[in-house]
């Protein structure tokens, strides 16, 4: 069985040194963005990549991105994507998230009855929690024709080892598990190459395209970038945008699995969670800031401003009664996100 990646300080150093980025390429928030000040977008992200490219555009000519596969249900990590959009949004940010149906079709298999009667239930979802619609896009992949134009248009400039150099980092963890093929099959190959196509599709009418991922995501970017830098006269697609990224720290999964995932059972809290578990896995947790799903949700979800989640470390580590009150209201918090999921 494959080990799995633990996303830990010392992943996230590996990951600039074997990708050759530099300080310059990852690096943590030094100005704002949609009213958030640099330390609350470093308590939100791990990092940007070419952040400030994006803000050079204007805001009408600039757009956010980001998107979910529709393997299951969301969990919590999930949850909290949701709503940085929408904090995003508020601030003044175009966004869009991109409910992936056609990405678990044929990277998960799902059955596309199944795939496209959840992304009706998260774009239900996203607009309960209060994304503004008319101010941004909430779409499914199926039948949105510029993406998919776009991705037949780019196939001639994409290698069999570009996809090869895009699996997950987990991937090996999941394959053993019967999650997702084994090698970078043909279907794979597609979902891929859909995901990317959606940045060029925002590049056409954009100057500068965002995206938000999980850090584990980040070779799909990688991915994009390098099939633009083999764009010629001959493809009739726009390749001067700024493709920029904010990447976010992961969620430690419960159980011991790397990450919350919406395919492990067990690895996650997510919508179908009762209440009464919430509040038990919540205080369960290690008080240890970095282990501490608990605490790295406080994080991720946009609830807490950066002074406030630097006490919250520290209750932490002291496991003190201001701690447990913390984690009692974070839950309950918690419980009426789950209760906006459509059933």
């Amino acid at each position: 069985m494959t080990n799995a990646v633990l996303f830990s300080e010392f992943y996230y150093r590996q990951v600039l040194a074997e990708f050759n980025y530099t300080p310059f390429d990852l690096r943590q928030f030094d100005f704002s963005v949609a009213g958030l000040d640099a330390d609350t977008l470093n308590a939100r992200y791990l990092c940007h990549h070419h952040g400030e490219q994006y803000l050079s555009a204007a805001p009408q000519r600039r757009i956010v991105t980001t998107g979910f596969g529709m393997s299951g249900a969301p969990h919590l990590a999930t949850v909290s994507h949701i709503l940085k959009m929408i904090e995003l949004q508020r601030g003044g940010e175009r966004c869009q998230i991109v409910l992936g149906d056609l990405d678990a079709y044929n990277g998960k298999a799902k059955p596309y009855a199944e795939v496209r009667e959840l992304a009706e239930r998260y774009r239900e979802y996203s607009l309960r929690l209060g994304f503004d619609n008319e101010a941004g896009i909430v779409r499914s992949q199926e039948s949105h024709l510029p993406a998919l134009e776009a991705m037949y248009l780019l196939g001639r400039y994409v290698e069999q080892a570009d996809f090869d150099a895009a699996e997950e980092d987990n991937h090996g963890y999941y394959a053993d598990r019967g999650l997702v093929d084994a090698t970078m099959t043909f279907r794979r190959a597609l979902s891929l190459s859909l995901m990317a196509a959606d940045f060029f599709a925002l590049g056409q009418d954009h100057d500068a395209v965002l995206v938000m991922l999980g850090v584990d995501e980040h070779r799909y970017v990688r991915f994009a970038q390098q099939a633009r830098a083999r764009l010629d006269d001959h493809v009739p697609l726009r390749a001067d945008f700024a493709l920029t990224a904010a990447y976010t720290r992961m969620v430690r999964g419960f159980g011991g699995h790397p990450k919350f995932s919406k395919s492990i059972p067990g690895s996650a809290l997510d919508v179908s969670t009762a209440p009464e578990e919430v509040h038990r896995l919540f205080a369960a947790e290690p008080n240890i800031p970095e282990e501490s799903a608990t605490y790295q949700l406080m994080c991720q979800l946009p609830r807490y401003d950066a002074a406030t989640l630097l006490d919250l470390h520290v209750h932490c580590q002291r496991a003190d009664p201001a701690w447990q009150r913390a984690v009692a209201e974070f839950a309950d918090y918690v419980i009426d996100l789950i209760g906006l999921w459509p059933r």
